[in-house]
């Protein structure tokens, strides 16, 4: 077989669902990523927090943690899953050679990955999930129980790790922390004065190794995540929520509970009401795992079952243009808040209610600009770009306009 009859998904095919709640969690990346954006947060405290920070920041940073902070990566990778299974059966449906076309996306991705990694940004996801997604091959044809086992066996073995690490007692004459204050002096005035070359060397030698030693980490967390992704679009949960509504509020309730439950516990861990052998930053970070995983449940859970009533559908579709452009979305808010940081100087100085601020106003303008450009283009630039790539053939760009009678 060849590519000839392959295309990308047409708009009626659309499940607008995924596009609703990928506009979500994008808000959410958004979020997360800002602080990383304006400090150099892999050189502070275990907080995440400069040295000098206000009691503003420290509120932030804790809502954050409760209800921001692993919440939202953890629905994007179960996208990534349920992108998976609907993009090989939607090839294999048209009789494309399925493989070649997954192999291309993927490569893709990764190319659009490491640009950002090494050009703009150290936090970049899009090289681990590449790297992770090449793993689905693997299951596209195994059975459900199969998958079901596996995604399973995986995060719960990842999560006994994190409860061990609860048990292992705080070393005094050698405290956990991966604070530097040489690094992150030098890194607010690279980042805030310096060329672009000794830009790029100080990422090259200071901040690289660092990720790319815990790269085997990043894909033992997503790859359940993608799994379960991969299970429930096979079943249809997505584009055929009427059908588990039941189950879904079922879930909703359980979800919330525990989650109330895991919430709870990181201010009382943080402020020392709670302890563990650990020492309390170790402990925060686990629960604020945990949580993550159980509300991201909930999230899908409360926008799926939103979608199911006319106000919450009419409510939620204005998310659908910014979570259909997700990848142009979520570089440009990297390219956005880089120059912001750059042009004021505000690298190493910016409050984390600044960066609120900026998410406030930035993510808004792109949900605008996502659909006015998609009034008349048929995909964001960079999905066009990834699209042509994958199929090896320029896809028409602009929508055709309506001939007037």
């Amino acid at each position: 077989m060849t590519t000839v009859n392959a295309a990308p998904v047409s708009e009626g095919d659309r499940i607008h669902q995924l596009d609703a709640i990928r506009g979500f969690a994008l808000f959410g990346i958004f979020l997360v990523n800002m602080p990383t954006f304006l400090q150099p947060a892999l050189f502070l405290p275990e907080n995440g927090l400069p040295v000098e920070h206000s009691l503003m920041d420290e509120w932030i940073r804790l809502v954050f943690n409760m209800l921001v902070q692993t919440k939202f990566y953890t629905i994007f990778s179960i996208l990534f899953g349920a992108g998976f299974y609907l993009f090989m059966s939607r090839a294999e449906q048209k009789g494309s050679s399925i493989r070649p076309l997954y192999v291309r996306r993927l490569l893709a991705l990764l190319l659009f990955g490491c640009v950002h990694l090494f050009f703009l940004w150290y936090g970049d996801i899009l090289h681990t999930y590449a790297l992770t997604g090449f793993f689905l091959l693997f299951y596209y044809r195994a059975s459900d129980q199969t998958v079901l086992r596996w995604a399973w066996t995986l995060l719960i073995s990842l999560q006994i790790l994190y409860a061990l690490t609860l048990l292992i007692p705080e070393d005094p004459t050698n405290p956990v922390t991966h604070a530097s204050p040489e690094l992150v002096h030098q890194a607010n005035e690279v980042y805030n004065f310096s060329n672009w070359t000794e830009w790029m060397f100080f990422r090259l030698t200071n901040e690289l190794p660092l990720l790319i030693s815990n790269e085997w980490f990043a894909i033992w967390s997503v790859l359940p995540l993608f799994l379960f992704g991969l299970y429930l679009a096979r079943r249809g949960v997505f584009h055929q929520t009427h059908r588990y509504v039941t189950a879904a509020k079922r879930l909703w309730w359980f979800m919330l509970v525990v989650s109330s439950v895991l919430v709870v516990m990181v201010p009382l861990l943080q402020y020392g009401i709670v302890r563990f052998p650990a020492p309390a930053s170790v402990a925060v970070q686990v629960f604020v795992g945990w949580s993550g995983l159980v509300l991201c449940a909930f999230y899908i859970c409360s926008l799926l079952l939103l979608y199911e009533t006319r106000r919450g559908r009419n409510t939620l579709k204005h998310l659908e243009p910014v979570g259909r452009m997700a990848l142009t979305n979520y570089l440009g808010q990297t390219l956005i808040s880089v120059t912001i940081a750059r042009v004021f100087h505000l690298y190493g100085e910016a409050s984390m209610g600044v960066g609120l601020l900026i998410c406030l106003i930035v993510f808004p303008l792109q949900i605008v600009a996502s659909k006015w450009w998609l009034a008349r283009y048929r995909y964001g630039p960079a999905e066009w770009v990834w699209r042509c790539f994958t199929y090896a053939s320029f896809m028409p760009m602009k929508r055709m306009e309506r001939t007037r009678t």
